[in-house]
């Protein structure tokens, strides 16, 4: 192993795509991806929740991650996956992603943090959720990784 790996810090991404776009979550926050894409909707829920899902006999609630960043929501097909948090995320719960991904490593020093700008809107507003959730981007040798908060998606349902 190179002296020089150990000292700089990385960090992992589950990353996923949606609309043919990159993004990703750290994997520490990530307990399974699934296959699993049959919900129970709950009647007059918000559009950003897909519904319930019942894995190995626990129920979690599934939310369609493309409404959240401002996407049109598609039909599941062959190669939608759930990505599934863990408990210290917040509440039994997951998200719904066109694609599933590779596991990327990366140098801290590459990602460019996100900063909350005065103008924007507050959380809670359409576009002010949607941009909670980023934290960060990444240039990577072919194309741009977009990093998501998932300890934010519970946050932006309502």
């Amino acid at each position: 192993m190179k002296k020089e790996n150990i000292d700089k810090p990385s960090r992992q991404f589950c990353t996923f795509q949606i609309s043919e776009r990159l993004f990703g979550v750290d994997i520490l926050d990530v307990k399974e991806v699934n296959q699993e894409t049959d919900f129970t909707p709950i009647f007059h829920a918000p559009k950003k929740v897909k519904g319930y899902v019942n894995i190995r006999g626990q129920i979690h609630l599934i939310l369609d991650l493309r409404l959240f960043l401002g996407f049109e929501s598609k039909k599941t097909d062959d190669a939608s996956r759930v990505i599934l948090f863990k408990p210290e995320v917040g509440d039994p719960f997951g998200v719904l992603v066109d694609q599933i991904g590779d596991v990327f490593e990366v140098d801290e020093a590459r990602i460019e943090e996100r900063v909350r700008e005065e103008h924007e809107l507050p959380e809670g507003g359409e576009q002010g959720g949607a941009l909670n959730l980023l934290s960060g981007v990444c240039k990577l040798e072919n194309g741009l990784l977009v990093i998501l908060n998932s300890r934010s998606l519970l946050k932006n349902i309502w």
